[in-house]
């Protein structure tokens, strides 16, 4: 019996870990899309009928398992209807495994009543712990009121519910912390998976990203397309760091960040490519505007007043160098736009220069 109960463990966590590699890229709740939410809910039931194949076999047409933790499961990060729709899918399954009789019938309604349970408790305006604490109740007691209307015979009724309750128990607590535990490590993911495409100090688009969406606007080129590429480089920065040191530096560094992306559409493309140098590429801009872009950036920097840490103002000026397809080839863009930022400031910085 002991390795039974540890079977149905084994099974939820090695589902559960699927499961999480699955969905990885997905944030799991009450409000996510309905879709994914009814995805989840019927391989949570799938996961139930597993437990109770791999079920204990008590006596004739009497089983032990732990199928209502994907109820619980479902109705915490499901909501109500998929708590419902879990519980269903076991509930039935559970009616034609061993036919239709009183007992299955007892069974489908205990999953059904479980199901909408844990699915109102998962409505209540409390933490997951506490809902989690309020469901795994609803599961220890409604079974027992099953077990109780089938079994006359006190004696196997209560070594029954020791091994029901004291498994149940067990197998929720593992549960609950192993989720815990996975929600743990998919939140460090999300955060290496920014901190590889975002600059860590500015928030924007570092150089692999850069990169990457150059390539995707590359390959999606048609004849009416026009790419712009805004290199930026900030003038004299190292007399920035010198004077006022790297905090400061990095200081200005956020706030220019912050001048680029309000100088921006949504649909630009802003990134920090290293250093004091930024771009910025521009896919939904006319021609005629381009030039306007760049110098309304230039002018907004050269007039900003830059507060330091300890409060003090300073001012910079950047140069920016800019080239534009389909005036050049699309593969000599940053190219282009390098040597034009290169002329801009061997030709005094603080000025745009556009290369064609």
């Amino acid at each position: 019996m002991l390795n039974d109960v540890l079977l149905n463990a084994a099974i939820l966590i090695a589902c559960l870990s699927l499961g999480n590699q699955i969905l990885i890229n997905h944030d799991i709740a009450p409000t996510s899309p309905l879709r994914l939410k009814l995805f989840i809910s019927i391989m949570l039931g799938v996961l139930g009928i597993f437990l109770m194949i791999n079920s204990i076999q008590i006596m004739p047409k009497i089983i032990l398992d732990f199928r209502s933790t994907p109820i619980l499961i479902s109705a915490i990060y499901c909501g109500f209807m998929p708590s419902i729709l879990t519980a269903l899918i076991i509930g039935v399954f559970r009616l034609l495994y061993l036919g239709i009789s009183f007992t299955s019938i007892l069974g489908l309604i205990t999953a059904l009543v479980v199901g909408i349970s844990c699915g109102l408790i998962s409505e209540l305006k409390i933490s997951n712990r506490e809902k989690w604490i309020y469901m795994s109740i609803c599961i220890l007691l409604i079974p027992t009121i099953g077990f109780a209307i089938l079994l006359n015979n006190q004696h196997l009724l209560g070594g029954l519910l020791i091994v029901y309750w004291l498994g149940t128990f067990l197998t929720l607590s593992l549960v609950y912390f192993y989720l815990q535990f996975l929600h743990f490590s998919k939140q460090n993911y999300k955060k290496y998976k920014k901190d590889s495409t975002k600059d860590h100090l500015t928030g924007l688009n570092n150089v692999r990203t850069f990169d990457t969406e150059l390539n995707k606007v590359t390959k999606r080129l048609t004849n009416n397309s026009l790419v712009a590429l805004l290199l930026i480089d900030i003038d004299f920065f190292k007399k920035v760091n010198d004077e006022y040191g790297h905090q400061n530096g990095d200081k200005v560094l956020e706030d220019l960040s912050k001048i680029l992306l309000s100088s921006s559409k949504s649909s630009d493309i802003v990134s920090r490519n290293g250093g004091e140098e930024f771009s910025i590429i521009m896919t939904d801009c006319p021609r005629e505007n381009v030039l306007k872009v760049a110098e309304r950036i230039r002018t907004v920097v050269e007039k900003q007043g830059f507060s330091l840490i300890d409060n003090r103002i300073i001012n910079i000026t950047v140069s920016i160098g800019v080239s534009i397809y389909p005036d050049n080839h699309i593969d000599k863009l940053v190219e282009i736009a390098d040597a034009a930022l290169y002329k801009a400031k061997r030709t005094g910085r603080n000025k745009v220069i556009v290369e064609t």
